[in-house]
């Protein structure tokens, strides 16, 4: 009997379908992201009924924000976000947005997300509509000491490589795993989802995350992944864990027979 092996089963054709859709929409959303990447950067002066304090946007062609690309310069953040501590802490402000104290804060945290200043570029004063410029210069009475103009100073950015890279892996393909420790094997429950079972008798889960800064990976004793055991920045690492945590399992269920 012969088998046509060109021809891919029903099962196998609707598979191929679902992979060939979900890698069009991932690109579909890379190409989004990537088109929504901020390209300016701006150091704005709060009004002084706002305490009068400074902020980092970073912003679209567009003028679009998202909300984790609006950071306090002169406080402290929201709860958990990181801070430069020799940038956050300004007593006294002293040419308005083009103070030097702020734009070291400014170019920390552009560090972190990911950005540089276009080659050649600088901060420079930013001109607000003709009104808001009107409204600015009735507030001069009252502004607090060491805000003077400019109260607006921006600057061209553009995304690193490590940051292309980061979205590269955040819309494409899961990682291939490593070679699996005798006894182990792995099967796909999720996207970045695995199923590990050591010697048919016991499942784990191990999960993969893109991150800037380094992905991470990490493994759950249960499928629902509430029960975290460990992390770290390559698979290869937790899965040799896998046989020694079936042993020590197996040890303490031999362990609470015997009591």
């Amino acid at each position: 009997m012969s088998h046509n092996f060109d021809t891919p089963s029903p099962a196998g054709g609707e598979r191929s379908q679902v992979l060939a859709t979900m890698t069009e929409r991932l690109e579909r959303m890379r190409a989004g992201r990537l088109a929504a990447l901020p390209t300016v950067a701006e150091i704005r002066m709060a009004y002084p009924l706002a305490g009068g304090g400074a902020t980092l946007r970073l912003m679209t062609a567009e003028g679009s924000t998202a909300e984790r690309h609006m950071i306090p310069l002169t406080e402290r953040g929201a709860a958990g976000r990181e801070n430069d501590p020799a940038g956050i802490y300004l007593d006294t402000i002293t040419v308005g947005a083009n103070t030097e104290g702020l734009k070291t804060a400014a170019e920390w945290h552009l560090t972190r997300l990911g950005f540089n200043y276009v080659p050649s570029l600088a901060w420079t004063p930013h001109t607000d509509s003709a009104s808001s410029e009107a409204q600015w210069k009735e507030w001069a009475p009252m502004l607090p000491k060491g805000h003077r103009w400019p109260h607006t100073v921006r600057v061209a950015i553009e995304a690193t490589a490590e940051h292309r890279a980061y979205i590269d892996r955040a819309y494409g393909p899961a990682p291939e795993l490593p070679d699996l420790p005798a006894g182990v094997s792995a099967h796909p429950s999720s996207p970045r989802s695995w199923r590990i079972c050591y010697a048919n008798r016991r499942f784990w889960q191990l999960s993969y995350r893109p991150r800037m800064g380094g992905d991470v990976w990490t493994l759950y004793a249960d499928q629902a992944r509430t029960k975290f055991l460990a992390s770290a920045a390559s698979p290869g690492e937790l899965l040799a864990t896998v046989p020694a945590r079936d042993a020590e399992a197996s040890e303490q269920a031999a362990a609470r027979k015997g009591y």
